[in-house]
C-alpha cells in the first residue's frame, strides 16, 4: 500500500492510500472516520480492484490539510475532482458513506458523475434540511431541536476562536455544552447508553480528555460542519433526476440520521438503481452489520 498527497488546486494536498490493481474504485468516508477503515472489506478484492482511500481534509493524514472558506461540500467534491484528475481514473466505482455521500452527490451536481460508472451510496439523505415537500431530512421530525441545540453549541464555541480543541475551552463551558453535545452525539452513533458515557468524559480535566479521539473534538471541524449541516441548503433531488448511471443504495433501516423512506429516492431516479436493507443496522452498516456488508459489498463490485 503506497500513501500520495495529491496536490490540490488551492494549493493544499490531500493523503490517498492507493492498494491493488484492476479496476479502480474511489472510496468517500465519512465524518469522524478515515479512508483506513475501508480496510478489512477492500482487502479481499485486491487482485481485481485498485482502490483508492483519500483522508478528507481535517482527517487521518489530511488533519492538518486546511479547510477551504465557504461551502465545505463543495470544497470536498472539487478535492474528489482534483483526485480524478491526478491519478487519470475512468470508468471508476465510487463508494460514500455519510458526509462521503454527500460528497458524492455534489460531486454528481457538479460534473454528473464524469467518468463513474456506478455508484454505492450509504445512509445518507439527498435533501438534508426538511422543506415543505421533504421531512426526511437530517434527524426528521426533530430536526428543528436539534439544530438549535446544534446553533447553541456552536455559539458557545465561537466565542473562543483561539480554542482550537474541545479540550482547550474553559472548563466551565466544557461542562455547559457537553451535556448537549453529548446528546447529539449519542444520537447519531445510535448508542442509547452512550450518553452518560460521552456525558462523563467530556467532564475530565483537560489534559486527560485531550488524549480521547472524541468525534467533532477538533473545533475545525465543528466550526466547518455544524454550520454546513444546520443551515440545511444542501438539496441534491434535481441533480440526481439527470443521473445516467445505476446507484446501489445500503440503507440502515434503525438509522437514527435519516429515514428509510428519505434515502430510498436515491435509487428511484434509475431503472437500474437497487436499494439493500440492512436490517439490524444504524447509521454505519459496515460497523452494525459487517459480514452481511462485506458480502453485499463484494456483489457492487462483482456485477459493477
Amino acid at each position: 500500500m503506497s500513501v500520495s498527497r495529491i496536490p490540490l488546486r488551492d494549493g493544499q494536498s490531500l493523503a490517498v492510500r492507493v492498494l491493488g490493481r484492476g479496476r479502480p474504485v474511489l472510496m468517500l468516508h465519512g465524518l469522524g472516520m478515515r479512508g483506513d477503515h475501508w480496510l478489512p472489506f477492500i482487502l479481499p478484492h485486491l487482485s481485481r480492484h485498485r482502490f483508492y482511500l483519500p483522508d478528507l481534509r481535517g482527517a487521518g493524514r489530511s488533519a492538518d490539510t486546511p479547510f477551504k472558506s465557504g461551502d465545505i461540500f463543495q470544497a470536498h467534491a472539487e478535492d474528489v475532482q482534483d483526485l480524478i484528475r491526478h491519478f487519470g481514473l475512468d470508468e471508476l466505482l465510487l463508494v460514500g458513506i455519510s458526509l462521503g455521500a454527500t460528497t458524492a452527490l455534489h460531486l454528481h451536481q457538479l460534473d454528473g458523475f464524469s467518468g463513474v460508472s456506478r455508484y454505492l451510496h450509504i445512509d445518507q439523505s439527498p435533501c438534508i434540511g426538511n422543506r415543505s415537500d421533504w421531512p426526511h431530512g437530517l434527524f426528521g421530525a426533530r430536526q428543528e431541536a436539534l439544530f438549535g441545540t446544534l446553533q447553541g453549541i456552536l455559539e458557545r464555541v465561537n466565542d473562543y476562536p483561539a480554542c482550537r480543541r474541545f479540550a482547550d475551552l474553559p472548563a466551565s463551558v466544557r461542562h455547559d455544552v457537553g451535556a448537549d453535545l453529548a446528546d447529539v452525539l449519542a444520537l447519531m452513533a445510535g448508542g442509547r447508553g452512550l450518553k452518560p458515557l460521552l456525558s462523563f468524559l467530556m467532564r475530565l480535566p483537560a489534559p486527560v480528555l485531550a488524549r480521547i479521539p472524541l468525534p467533532l473534538a477538533d473545533l475545525g471541524q465543528m466550526r466547518t460542519y455544524l454550520p454546513a449541516y444546520v443551515a440545511g441548503g444542501h438539496d441534491y433531488r434535481a441533480s440526481l433526476a439527470t443521473c445516467r448511471i445505476p446507484i446501489t443504495v445500503f440503507l440502515g433501516a434503525r438509522s437514527p440520521l435519516y429515514a428509510e423512506a428519505g434515502q430510498r429516492v436515491v435509487a428511484a431516479y434509475h431503472p437500474a438503481s437497487r436499494v439493500v436493507r440492512f436490517e439490524r443496522s444504524g447509521h454505519v452498516p459496515l460497523k452494525d452489520e459487517p459480514l452481511r456488508f462485506a458480502r453485499e459489498f463484494a456483489d457492487f463490485l462483482a456485477t459493477a
